[in-house]
């Protein structure tokens, strides 16, 4: 099962890490200098724990969740695998482009769906708003900016996890808008 706290720990640890002054890509980083990278990869992970809490939540529409999960645990370690790539984080900050605050709002937002939905507040029709939400977001959206600027090993994964985004979207859209035509039919 998912274990929000013990992903939490993680990246903490994970950051506490990278707090000392280090050379990557010829570049000194600075001591306080946040790894967006592994901002990026928690996002994925928070969002992959809530659509998890949603497969759990809506039977009816479990492996449709459980799908998209997948793909955002996917998406994790593709993101993880560009830590050994040493101009990812010069890549990352190039003009500013991936705000580390963004990535703090965006992981506290969808933490705070995902407390949520542990207490069961959540209809079908909300999950899947939310889930559109997130997936048209901004920060999801950054993927597709910074492919074309990036070195090929870097921008062949994140033309991947631009193309996948929009897929989720375009799924998300899909079955919100059938739940929609079903609910008004209902009435």
């Amino acid at each position: 099962m998912f274990c929000l706290p013990l992903l939490h720990a993680i990246a903490a640890l994970r950051r506490l890490s990278t707090m000392s002054v280090h050379r990557e890509g010829g570049q000194r980083v600075k001591e306080d200098e946040p790894d967006v990278l592994q901002m990026l990869i928690d996002h994925e992970l928070a969002i992959k724990e809530l659509y998890g809490l949603f497969a759990m939540m809506f039977k009816s529409h479990e492996g449709f969740w459980q799908h998209l999960a997948a793909d955002e645990q996917r998406h994790a370690n593709r993101l993880a695998s560009l830590q050994s790539e040493p101009l990812t984080g010069n890549c990352l900050r190039w003009g500013g482009q991936v705000k580390p605050q963004a990535i703090r709002t965006s992981i506290g937002y969808v933490e705070s769906q995902t407390a949520k939905a542990k207490k069961g507040d959540f209809s079908l029709l909300q999950a899947l708003s939310v889930a559109r939400d997130l997936e048209s977001a901004l920060l999801e959206r950054q993927f597709s900016r910074l492919k074309d600027s990036a070195p090929k090993e870097i921008g062949f994964v994140l033309t991947s996890l631009a193309n996948e985004t929009e897929k989720h979207l375009k799924t998300v859209v899909e079955a919100l808008n059938e739940e929609k035509r079903r609910a008004h039919g209902a009435r």
